[in-house]
């Protein structure tokens, strides 16, 4: 009996772990092996039998090979190891679609009456659409013979396969073999040090991660091992980094070979797990989950999510306390329209991938989901929201707010980490994990014995898409297994029926606005009013901002505005001949000077070249227009929807309603316009609620509003250097999330945390 390992890479994972350990037990059982894999930059452990072959690397183009050419190296390869062709080829996720040739090579290899075990950790169809491309075109993606088994780490993958047509003999449970691992020293005194042995994937949940971090006790410190080698995944990776690194987060990221964790120490994977007093996992998927038992294996307490489908197979006396089921936020700590906002495009954009419509009914048991007893699950947020709430849990006030389901109920979230931590265990006896070795390489043996005295026969197959339907149902919905919803085409505005602007920090710069007692400008106000001949007040600023407050009391407006025209006539009593337009102008260019952002006036000029109707909604007053200068002609009067005039402030419902009857009137529906603005909560979520398609203004050049908001595009400048249509800007698609404040109109942060 001989056999041929294949797989993509032997790169540093879960997988490849596997693999060295299977292929050193086989060895060991005087059963002959090599293991075929793809080229990869990390070196190759020098006592595996290991030929890497080119073509067999992740690649999402064919290139010069194909699956004949490629079936052929492998052949020879083995061939020349074993002294002919092996007895059983053993694929680790062939499926997956990493490669185009791979799915193809299987099929020619059941076609041709070879013994096959498929072995499958994970599936292109749970949660990796970007792959569907390399295996829709094959014809027999899950082929059928007597001659192939399928291995299945858990009990749910099984049941998928054997639920969508895989007779039962062709499947068995093979649990994954524990690595040789030396046990780490007993854990250092001091303060948790915690340690995540992952590459820093999207499915990691590197979020809940920084959120675990922050509601450990003081002192605490934590640490991902690596960072992933793919470039858009090293992209998401190295934003979380940042984000921790800018809320100063005690964690460190791609840690292993690069930084030691402590002076004098090697950055080798080994010290930093010596120097851990517990493992972490946050991940909301995974195949089999190897770091349950790993760290069983070098004497580490795990801490962090249970994924019950990851545990099943463990065993029975496996401590569920370390982990818990859910990691549970307030509702309304975030913006249900928001939410909202985002499952939608992301549900129908992961349905869409795969060429399926996303009906009413998913969608709603996708939304009931989301949500349980007024919590939502922190690791079925998208990033965005993740990042507003670790902002509000910075604020020692809101920490018990956030509690942890786990098997004994429900506890804040701090005290859970206190007492969890405060103890580091071994969760399993060494005795146990030698076991699950010996019966991973009995059941393995056992497969290969059965699969030489199998009987040849033509291959059928497992239709691919009942794997699918059961992979794409809503309970089974992820926001981190899912699309990146902020990752569409750039557009040309000019295809928007009418385009709607915010002033303030949108197109012109402006110090803070609002009126507030300021007394170092009251020199300057008092000059201006005797310049007007009026008499100024002791105080103006106080004066004007007691009038405000006064009229604030008043008003029955959700979003009160005033009008500034009117209170300082009232305050400074001028004789009705006097008008006050000039007073105000010169005030308000003196208190709250503005100036264009660069390339704005030419932006407002290009589209009304462009025969596109402009319009402004904005918190403003009537200096704003004047300001604006000859800009201001080029928008509608009747699209101009001005704070002032209406006696209420964004984001009050009742000026972006006056806006669409104004549209109305001209034949255009809101959905047919850009609203450009650069605050999430006072422009992007209302303008969105009511139906607006919308733009984040990034390129303000102070700091960015607070909230956190899915607009459908972002413009970062308005120069013309890097723009799809250079006359128009600069605009690409991205949501947004900013620095959260406790007191924003959309996010609702109790008083007192319950």
């Amino acid at each position: 009996m001989t056999v041929a390992i294949v797989h993509y890479h032997l790169g540093s994972g879960g997988v490849s772990r596997v693999i060295a350990t299977t292929s050193r037990a086989l060895t060991s059982a005087g059963i002959p092996n090599v293991i075929l894999a793809g080229p990869t930059p990390e070196p190759v452990e020098s006592d595996l039998p290991t030929v890497l072959v080119p073509g067999l690397e992740y690649n999402h183009s064919r290139g010069p090979h194909t699956p004949q050419s490629l079936l052929a190296r492998l052949t020879a390869c083995a061939t020349a190891h074993l002294g002919a062709p092996p007895d059983v080829w053993h694929f680790h996720n062939h499926s997956l679609g990493k490669n185009p040739l791979v799915p193809d090579l299987v099929a020619l290899l059941a076609a041709a009456g070879q013994r096959l075990v498929l072995q499958i950790h994970d599936l292109a169809e749970d949660g990796r659409p970007e792959n569907r491309p390399n295996i829709s075109a094959c014809p027999a993606l899950y082929p059928v013979t007597p001659r192939i088994r399928y291995a299945f780490l858990t009990p749910r993958d099984q049941s998928t396969f054997l639920a969508a047509g895989l007779p039962p003999e062709n499947s068995t449970l093979l649990p994954n073999p524990i690595p040789e691992t030396r046990a780490a020293p007993p854990p250092p005194d001091g303060p948790p040090r915690l340690l995540y042995p992952v590459r820093g994937i999207r499915r990691k949940n590197l979020g809940e991660f920084l959120l675990l971090t922050i509601l450990s006790p003081p002192g605490t410190t934590s640490a991902i091992t690596r960072a992933p080698a793919n470039p858009q995944a090293r992209q998401l990776h190295d934003q979380w980094q940042r984000f921790a690194q800018h809320h100063h987060i005690p964690a460190e990221f791609d840690v292993v070979d690069r930084t030691p964790p402590a002076p004098g120490d090697t950055p080798d994977f080994q010290s930093w797990i010596d120097r851990s007093t517990h493992l972490v996992t946050t991940s909301v998927c995974e195949g089999f989950g190897m770091v349950h038992l790993e760290a069983a294996a070098i004497g580490r307490t795990l801490i962090g999510r249970h994924l019950p489908h990851a545990t099943a197979s463990l065993p029975e006396s496996y401590p569920a306390g370390t982990l818990y089921d859910r990691l549970m936020i307030p509702a309304d700590w975030i913006d249900r329209h928001t939410l909202d906002r985002f499952l939608t495009l992301t549900l129908g954009q992961a349905l869409a991938a795969w060429h399926r419509p996303c009906p009413a009914e998913s969608l709603a048991t996708a939304r009931n989901r989301l949500c349980s007893d007024g919590f939502l699950d922190f690791g079925n947020l998208p990033e965005p929201l993740q990042k507003h709430i670790l902002t509000l849990a910075l604020d020692p006030a809101n920490q018990a707010s956030i509690l942890v389901s786990h098997p004994g109920g429900t506890t804040p979230a701090p005290a859970w980490l206190g007492t969890t931590l405060a103890h580091s265990p071994p969760t399993v006896p060494p005795a146990q994990l030698a076991a699950i070795s010996t019966t991973s390489l009995d059941t393995l043996t056992r497969t290969y014995h059965h699969l030489a005295h199998a009987p040849a026969a033509p291959p059928t197959t497992v239709p691919p898409e009942r794997i699918l339907d059961t992979c794409l149902t809503p309970e089974n919905f992820r926001f981190l297994t899912a699309p990146d919803v902020s990752r569409r085409p750039a557009p040309d505005l000019t295809t928007f029926r009418a385009v709607v602007f915010d002033v303030y920090g949108t197109l012109l710069d402006a110090p803070a606005g609002g009126v507030k007692p300021d007394p170092d400008a009251d020199p300057r106000i008092a000059a201006i009013i005797r310049h007007h001949g009026l008499v100024p007040p002791e105080h103006p600023t106080q004066t004007l901002a007691d009038a405000v407050r006064a009229h604030h009391r008043n008003s029955t407006e959700a979003y009160p505005e005033v009008d500034l025209l009117k209170l300082w006539r009232q305050i400074l009593r001028p004789p009705a001949s006097i008008p006050l337009e000039p007073l105000l102008n010169e005030i308000e260019n003196t208190w709250h000077p503005a100036t264009w952002i660069p390339g704005a006036p030419e932006l407002l000029a290009a589209l009304n070249q462009s025969g596109t109707p402009l319009g402004l909604l904005s918190n403003a007053q009537h200096n704003t227009l004047h300001t604006l200068g000859h800009s201001a002609s080029l928008f509608d009067p009747a699209l101009t929807i001005l704070s002032y005039r209406h006696g209420a402030a964004k984001p009050s419902p009742r000026l972006f309603q006056t806006l669409a009857r104004a549209l109305a009137m001209r034949g255009i529906q809101p959905s047919e316009t850009l609203f450009v603005g650069n605050d999430p909560l006072q422009d992007i979520i209302p303008a969105s609620i009511h139906g607006f398609q919308t733009a984040l203004f990034t390129g303000h050049p102070g700091p960015q509003r607070p909230g956190t908001c899915l607009p459908d595009y972002e413009i970062t400048s308005y120069s013309s250097n890097n723009c799809q249509h250079p006359e128009l800007g600069s605009v690409k698609d991205k949501k947004c999330g900013a620095t959260p404040s406790n007191s924003g109109y959309l996010f609702r942060i109790p008083a007192t945390p319950t």
